[in-house]
């Protein structure tokens, strides 16, 4: 049974701001849908700024303010593009105008993008600016782009962009306490400084699932395939435990181009050992979990917070990850492997795959761990209270922060 929501004793004006299409099923967007839900149910008045598109999903009860159509841009994934610009410029003027109509509280911006908005925004209303670190940009912008010369530039780029983005918030709250040490030697402040790992809703999650130890010797991965998601090391590990177990599968699912996976996956001889599937809903995705054993989380280094260890967790199914992706994964949840290491993870599909009872009692703690700790109703007083300490600290001083040293 989902326990009632319970209004929030202060009612807030939030205006969300995301250069991103909204709403679609990935990563950072479902987390911002998540977040909006929460916040409407709470009693708090949500409004949205975004691109001119999204998929065909609910607006979760915001106010939905969309930048004017771009004329043949309709890239859903996340990356560069030399249209961003424009679309960002757009959002920038649209931002400004929801913040003169509606007089918000707070500005509560996402990624790299939304943030320069939101602090331009700031300089002209005094609006107090939350922003959430969702990943460092020096671990993903280079693995974007092909070529020495443009990754050394993205490089570049994405350090002078970890600088100067998060300290230049009133708050700076990461989804995860592996970004803190990270974002402390960037320069933020430790006391403007929190962690708040992203959370679920219950009725996503739906009835309990059967047990991974009814499944089929299924690996899952469920995500988008982009390179910093490291899918070759899943793709060898699969190579080396098809040797053992020929009738190990592993299914890549996602909303996005699967074709370069394909390929990668062809290149290292997988072949019939590995599915891809496009999917279009989170319906399509979830009874695609339920089908696995066993869930991957192959990615190295990770300073955010993959959203799919939570779908994986919820759903009782128990993970296989490198250390870099394992962070809140409780040790009864799964099994770790070091970050790179092909073999170590092989092994520990294995086990997994031909230990159904072990696959199921870590699937049934891991839902456990996601019930007790991990949904929005657990969370959302605790974002909250990130815009109270933002708004209070503004207008204690009468102005917003320094933007920071250059």
């Amino acid at each position: 049974m989902i326990p009632p929501w319970v209004p929030s004793p202060r009612p807030l004006r939030v205006v969300e701001v995301a250069a991103c299409p909204w709403p679609t099923t990935q990563g950072t967007q479902v987390h911002l849908r998540g977040l909006v839900r929460a916040l409407t149910r709470r009693g708090h008045d949500v409004h949205l700024v975004t691109y001119h598109f999204g998929e065909d999903l609910p607006d979760e009860g915001a106010t939905v303010h969309r930048i004017p159509p771009v004329p043949g841009y309709r890239k859903l994934r996340a990356g560069p593009s030399i249209a961003k610009p424009l679309l960002d410029g757009l959002l920038l003027a649209r931002l400004a105008q929801v913040v003169h109509k509606t007089r918000p509280d707070v500005l509560h911006v996402h990624n790299y993008e939304a943030p320069w908005a939101g602090y331009a925004v700031r300089a002209l209303s005094g609006v107090p600016v939350v922003y959430t670190a969702h990943n460092l940009m020096i671990d993903e912008l280079d693995r974007y782009l092909q070529g020495r010369l443009l990754r050394a530039g993205a490089r570049g780029l994405a350090g002078w962009l970890d600088r100067r983005v998060p300290r230049m918030a009133d708050r700076c709250v990461a989804l995860s306490d592996a970004a803190l040490p990270a974002l402390i030697e960037l320069g933020v402040s430790a006391d403007r400084l929190s962690s708040l790992p992203p959370a679920v809703h219950l009725e996503d999650l739906g009835d309990e699932p059967p047990s991974a130890a009814l499944s089929a010797p299924l690996v899952l991965y469920a995500g988008n395939p982009d390179r910093y998601q490291d899918l070759g090391l899943l793709f060898a590990a699969m190579v080396l435990v098809r040797r053992h177990r020929p009738d190990a599968v592993l299914r890549v699912v996602s909303g996005a181009d699967l074709g370069p996976a394909q390929a990668q996956a062809r290149g290292l001889g997988l072949g019939e050992g590995v599915v891809f599937r496009r999917t279009s809903s989170w319906a399509e995705v979830r009874a695609e979990i339920v089908q696995a054993r066993v869930a991957a989380l192959p990615r190295g280094l990770c300073r955010g917070a993959p959203i799919k260890r939570l779908n994986f967790a919820g759903l009782a199914r128990p993970m296989v990850a490198c250390e870099g992706s394992a962070h809140g994964m409780g040790d009864d949840a799964g099994l770790r492997v070091p970050d790179g290491d092909v073999s170590g993870f092989a092994v520990a599909l294995l086990r997994l795959l031909e230990d159904p009872s072990l696959a199921g009692r870590m699937g049934t703690a891991a839902r456990a761990s996601i019930l007790r700790d991990s949904t929005w109703q657990h969370r959302v007083e605790r974002l909250e209270s990130e815009f109270v300490r933002a708004i209070d600290a503004c207008s204690a001083r009468g102005s917003t922060v320094d933007a920071g040293p250059s």
